[in-house]
């Protein structure tokens, strides 16, 4: 059975390429995409993905904000925070991220990150 995923981020050219990304492996199906952080919630709150990857710069909430929303509510989800800027790392995880990646890290880092989230839930 394939992992949930959504993805956040408000450029479509970036959804996509990350849609592409993870789905060449068969094991991840990004199921929903969102543009902004509230949407996000929304989308997370009513679908419980497996592993929700957010942008931290989001529009209308930003993606460390929305996490700490949905980690108060929902502490099984599992959230990869994304961002181009490195010092974005330290609020995404006393957020609660679970994992943080950098948007130039590439494509087999984005799913490595995703598989080592699954590897520890399963344990």
């Amino acid at each position: 059975m394939a992992v949930s995923v959504l993805v956040a981020d408000e450029d479509p050219n970036i959804r996509r390429c990350l849609k592409q990304a993870l789905e060449c492996e068969c094991r991840f199906s990004v199921q929903w995409e969102a543009d902004n952080g509230l949407q996000a919630l929304a989308m997370i709150q009513q679908h419980r993905p497996n592993i929700v990857l957010i942008n931290s710069q989001l529009q209308r909430m930003g993606g460390i904000e929305a996490t700490r929303c949905v980690k108060h509510r929902n502490a099984d989800v599992k959230i990869v925070v994304m961002s181009i800027y490195e010092a974005d790392r330290e609020p995404a995880m006393q957020a609660g991220a679970d994992a943080f990646i950098t948007k130039d890290s590439g494509c087999e880092a984005f799913r490595s990150t995703m598989q080592t989230l699954l590897l520890c839930e399963a344990k």
